[in-house]
């Protein structure tokens, strides 16, 4: 997906200091490369492109996973988990949020 501003084409997303290269699939944290599977760079994507709106699991399945996904378990659960991991772990300023009652936002937080 790309952004077009002032007339110029760029591949990247951005939320604080966590960028994506849409066109090279590489993912940064700072200057911290981070290594996701397909699954994962999927989901940060979809995050990423609706940073600042709160996803139901439901409204992340249904984009992620293909039609043929029976749901009803925890795999979103498990794949922000991973995600946790990966991008947050270690780092003062939160980026996945769990929204009780509602889903998952991708914004930036407040420092742990």
């Amino acid at each position: 997906m790309t952004r077009v501003s002032f007339g110029r084409v760029s591949n990247l997303l951005c939320v604080a200091d966590l960028t994506m290269d849409c066109a090279s699939h590489t993912v940064k944290r700072g200057e911290r490369e981070i290594h996701l599977s397909a699954k994962e760079y999927a989901l940060l994507e979809y995050l990423m492109n609706n940073r600042g709106i709160v996803l139901s699991r439901e409204t992340i399945e249904d984009h992620i996973w293909n039609f043929d996904y029976e749901g009803g378990t925890n795999v979103v659960d498990v794949y922000i988990s991973y995600l946790r991991k990966k991008i947050d772990s270690g780092e003062a300023v939160k980026l996945i949020h769990t929204v009780r009652g509602g889903g998952y936002v991708l914004r930036e937080g407040t420092p742990s």
